[in-house]
């Protein structure tokens, strides 16, 4: 978990991106294929696998099933993956990186600071409360199996903390480039993430209509709020 520094404290100029060690945590690690086919059966899996996590949930998946769909076997699950919680941790892994890579090339970001901000925003809303973000929401937060602990340690690691290290990241830029005060750049990045999503993840678990009008309002609201307060340091 991201650690929140003290608001004087001065943030790392070299700071390391959690997406690069993320996995050195986890004891199993994907297994790559070394041949062409190897790798579009790997992704037949995963792809196959992310769908049956999100229409059924952790427990209500099948590893038989998910094997059956891809066309591959249990052997080769278990020499790629280990278990069904890696499967479910190479998808998660594998999705993360699909969302968060472009962030990470600085062209992707709108040169003025509230634009980026908005932009990073934007994105953040519409994954995490799209029919996917909340299928998967639903599953870290309501389920009651035996890898509980352990799903909710992947859905921290591979998403919110890599959000708040991106988002930080772009902070940093900017107080290095002296164009905002020096501040706690992971709390700021927390605080903003939360402004912009976590008045709708209770409405949108319990299926209650978010409108657009509601989403852009407080995005909006969010990125008003940051810049002020930014500029009144």
């Amino acid at each position: 978990m991201t650690t929140a520094l003290s608001a004087q404290e001065p943030q790392s100029k070299n700071r390391q991106s959690k997406s690069s060690t993320a996995d050195t945590t986890r004891g199993n690690k994907t297994v790559q294929p070394s041949t062409k086919r190897g790798v579009a059966r790997q992704q037949k899996i995963l792809e196959i696998a992310e769908q049956q996590f999100l229409q059924y949930g952790y427990s209500g998946s099948s590893v038989n099933e998910i094997m059956r769909l891809s066309g591959g076997s249990l052997g080769t699950l278990y020499r790629q993956f280990g278990n069904k919680l890696g499967l479910f941790e190479a998808v998660f892994k594998k999705k993360s990186k699909e969302l968060f890579q472009p962030f990470e090339t600085e062209t992707h970001w709108p040169e003025e600071f509230g634009e980026g901000l908005y932009h990073f925003g934007k994105t953040m809303q519409d994954i995490a409360l799209s029919a996917d973000g909340i299928a998967i929401y639903r599953l870290v937060i309501t389920e009651n199996n035996i890898d509980q602990s352990k799903i909710q340690k992947i859905f921290y690691r591979y998403g919110p903390t890599i959000a708040i290290d991106v988002l930080a990241k772009y902070l940093d830029k900017h107080i290095a480039n002296t164009r905002l005060p020096e501040f706690n750049s992971e709390l700021y990045a927390q605080q903003f993430l939360e402004m912009i999503k976590g008045p709708f993840l209770l409405k949108a678990l319990l299926g209650e209509e978010i409108t657009d009008k509601e989403r852009e309002l407080a995005l909006s609201q969010a990125v008003d709020l940051f810049c002020n307060s930014l500029q009144k340091r």
